[in-house]
């Protein structure tokens, strides 16, 4: 089968070693006769153990053996996407094709699998952003619209009447124009646009920086904010800039969600070369189901609460972003109706 164009076995799974594709011949018994690694990797199988197995056996899908034997039967190509099983998530780009003879006479077929599953989930990805992004611009969007229709109806002549609905339309607007920020701050930080300015920085003067700044707000709240700190730690390599961008965002969240009265602590420790800073609230805390998706871009636990709140769903999806552009990590705990705490860490310098 392999030696009527002049290619002996030998080079051909010389060929077939060096492909980055899953290959596999079978005969017209669908029995495999030749696999590269490739395939053994993504039937994860020992090296040879596909060798002398019928491709039926192998896959599950029906669809893929119906394919496999229509072009044994009528030597027809075939190209299609799919999943090797129900239960399989990866997604392959297949390409079935006939083997003929020196007659014309089908002898075979060979089977290529191209794994297309990241490129899937990113089109995925990039749609769910595209609606997500569309519908949080429409929400302010329309409540501008309906307004200013009801000011040149004529609700400008009622003066309390217009200045409330002029405060609303500023609000919106001002809301319009944190996620338009945050929009471009996440596009630079992930297409890489930002370059980072790394020096030096010791934590504990970065976070009383930010608390100095978000303090009124907590005073407003009747809030007490501690800080704990190891003596001695190091400074961290980052970007002064950004550090302070990922603590106000974490410790602006905590004292948004933790109620009157309440407490935030932020903490800052060192472990073995890293430096971890944690943000604790004791507010409503986070369903378990939710921690997971927490970082995602417009992902809210209680999106009422959250847009009431003047979130934009984009804030620890920047963090993630940032504290990964350093090397470091993100996480969260939380226990409901005892509140949470966010916290990322960062390299010594």
């Amino acid at each position: 089968m392999w030696n009527d164009g002049g290619i002996d076995k030998n080079k051909m799974e010389a060929i077939l070693a060096s492909m980055v594709d899953g290959v596999m011949a079978v005969d017209m018994e669908r029995k495999i006769i030749l696999a590269n690694k490739a395939a053994e990797n993504i039937f994860h199988t020992t090296p040879g153990g596909l060798v002398g197995r019928v491709f039926a056996d192998l896959v599950e899908s029906r669809e893929i053996n119906y394919m496999l034997q229509e072009v044994l039967d009528t030597g027809r190509e075939i190209f299609t996407e799919t999943r090797l099983s129900c239960y399989s998530l990866s997604v392959f780009r297949l390409h079935i094709v006939a083997v003929f003879g020196t007659k014309q006479d089908i002898q075979g077929a060979v089977l290529a699998f191209h794994d297309i599953t990241d490129a899937r989930k990113f089109d995925q990805m990039r749609s769910e952003f595209v609606a997500n992004v569309s519908h949080e611009l429409r929400t302010p969007l329309t409540a501008i619209k309906g307004f200013v229709e009801t000011l040149l109806d004529g609700a400008l002549e009622d003066k309390l009447l217009c200045r409330r609905f002029l405060t609303i339309i500023d609000g919106e607007t001002n809301r319009l124009t944190r996620l338009i920020d945050d929009l471009l701050s996440l596009s630079a930080i992930e297409s890489k646009e930002r370059r980072l300015t790394l020096k030096p920085i010791h934590m504990p003067n970065a976070i009383l920086q930010v608390v100095n700044i978000l303090g009124p707000q907590a005073a407003e709240k009747s809030l007490r904010m501690e800080m704990i700190t190891q003596p001695g730690l190091p400074p961290v390599n980052a970007d002064e800039d950004l550090v302070g961008q990922v603590l106000i965002n974490l410790i602006d969240n905590a004292i948004k969600y933790t109620p009157d009265g309440g407490r935030v602590i932020v903490r800052v420790k060192r472990q073995g070369d890293r430096i971890i800073t944690s943000v604790t609230d004791t507010g409503p805390g986070i369903p378990e189901e939710s921690l997971p998706r927490l970082f995602e871009r417009f992902y809210r636990v209680d999106k009422a609460r959250s847009r009431e709140l003047g979130g934009t769903g984009l804030g620890l999806a920047i963090v993630k972003h940032i504290v990964e552009s350093h090397g470091g990590e993100v996480f969260v705990e939380s226990t409901l109706g005892k509140g949470s705490t966010f916290g990322f860490s960062l390299w010594v310098a």
